[in-house]
């Protein structure tokens, strides 16, 4: 007997597709201002980039100047992570991640589903709906208001939400480091190591399918030495110059070439100080950059980043400097920094609300590597520090929102001075306010 799968209904306020760290703070800041949440997330652990899966660690603002660093949620987790997992072990930090979001009253967190559908009216969206692996069970899930944290902005084709995607052309915006002309091109994704050293020598045999690097200039002259601060393998890096989502998989496998072929490298091809070293972990699942980027009242720009504007509508900040990975990835030579563009910002910037909520869907708003940003501002706007303040600054905006029946864009042009307030009672720091 042939039996239909079963789909399960949830009713809530505020429904955030993806945990990364932006999902993760946005359902926690609406729940704890009184939403009921729906967090859906494709993965069995939450975290996105810096979870176990991919492990890169949590840069921001505070990353370059102390007296910047994120507060809010971000500092409660920080703060607890240092107390109980001091060895940074990365099963414990999992841990700590589902805790806080499974945990936390008014939340559903529905992990393993992946969101594949939504039903738009009128330019509203009136629910979603994911597939959950683990159970074969569907997903749909009703809201007043969505919040796309998935990453590659999955709402976007499934409601017709105004997205880019892409290099500016100068012409567009007027910045120092536009275009020529524009294109498609992206920053690409990364796969990690980790590697452990040992008090005794350490062979590695590579897998036959790894590249052979046999000199510093068949690897593009990276980066390398184990010593070196610089060794964190960022620039195991491909994907800009193909589509970061439909080529995911390919891009992978030739990430995972790369990797084996790089410590191969290190271990048997030259002194690179890593005989006493090895290889604990590789990561299979790519830690991704930029793809979609959603398109907001306001589009923030190189000029926002770097002349920092004092917005009336000010819910975030940002100072990690302008970031820009090339789209050749590993393909392009180390010597001289060619294949990054970056430049260091003087003080923070401000975020508005106006660049979270799209500019066409009436309640779909943003928290993430994609919220709306040319991709100058978004080199910046990207890390995951800058993206938890955002996370906690749209749930606090959901929740007011619904709490007062209105429109994220309503919300702003009503009650901006209201959501300003709850976000500074909860320790969020805002420039000039």
């Amino acid at each position: 007997m042939n039996e239909i799968l079963k789909t399960k209904h949830h009713s809530v306020d505020v429904c955030v597709i993806g945990g990364g760290i932006g999902g993760m703070f946005t359902a926690i800041s609406a729940a704890r201002h009184g939403a009921k949440v729906a967090l859906m997330h494709d993965r069995p652990v939450l975290g996105g980039n810096a979870s176990s899966e991919i492990r890169m660690w949590i840069s921001g603002a505070g990353t370059r100047v102390r007296d910047l660093q994120e507060t809010g949620i971000m500092e409660e987790l920080q703060l607890e992570n240092m107390y109980r997992n001091p060895k940074r072990n990365w099963s414990i930090w999992d841990a700590l991640l589902y805790e806080k979001v499974r945990f936390e009253p008014n939340i559903d967190l529905i992990l393993n589903c992946t969101c594949n559908d939504a039903k738009t009216e009128n330019g509203v969206i009136k629910s979603v709906k994911g597939f959950q692996l683990t159970t074969y069970i569907w997903h749909e899930v009703e809201a007043k208001i969505f919040v796309d944290s998935s990453g590659d902005s999955i709402l976007a084709p499934l409601t017709g939400a105004e997205y880019k995607v892409g290099r500016e052309a100068k012409s567009e915006h007027g910045e120092e480091f536009g275009l020529d002309f524009g294109d498609n091109h992206t920053m690409g994704m990364s796969i990690l190591l980790q590697c452990r050293e040992t008090d005794h020598l350490v062979e590695f045999t590579p897998p036959s399918w790894a590249y052979d690097f046999p000199d510093d200039d068949s690897m593009n002259n990276k980066p390398h030495n184990i010593y070196a601060i610089n060794t964190n393998f960022y620039w195991i890096e491909l994907g800009g110059m193909q589509n970061s989502i439909d080529d995911t998989e390919e891009i992978r496998d030739e990430l995972l070439k790369i990797a084996f072929g790089v410590w191969d490298h290190m271990k048997n091809h030259g002194d690179h100080g890593a005989e006493c070293w090895e290889l604990e972990w590789v990561g299979f699942l790519p830690g991704k950059r930029e793809s979609r980027r959603y398109v907001g009242d306001y589009v923030l720009t190189q000029h926002d980043v770097e002349n920092c504007p004092r917005f009336e509508d000010t819910v975030a900040y940002g100072g990690w400097q302008i970031d820009n990975h090339l789209p050749g990835g590993f393909h392009m030579d180390a010597k001289g920094g060619g294949h990054l563009q970056k430049k260091r910002l003087s003080e923070p910037y401000c975020i508005p609300m106006r660049s979270l909520y799209s500019k066409n869907i009436e309640n779909l708003m943003f928290a993430g590597r994609n919220i709306s940003a040319s991709h100058v501002a978004f080199s910046s706007t990207r890390v995951m520090g800058t993206i938890g303040l955002i996370g906690q600054a749209v749930g606090t905006a959901a929740a007011v929102a619904v709490k007062h029946g209105l429109s994220p864009r309503y919300a702003y042009e009503t009650k901006i001075t209201e959501i300003q307030k709850a976000l500074m009672d909860d320790d969020c720091f805002l420039p000039g306010f």
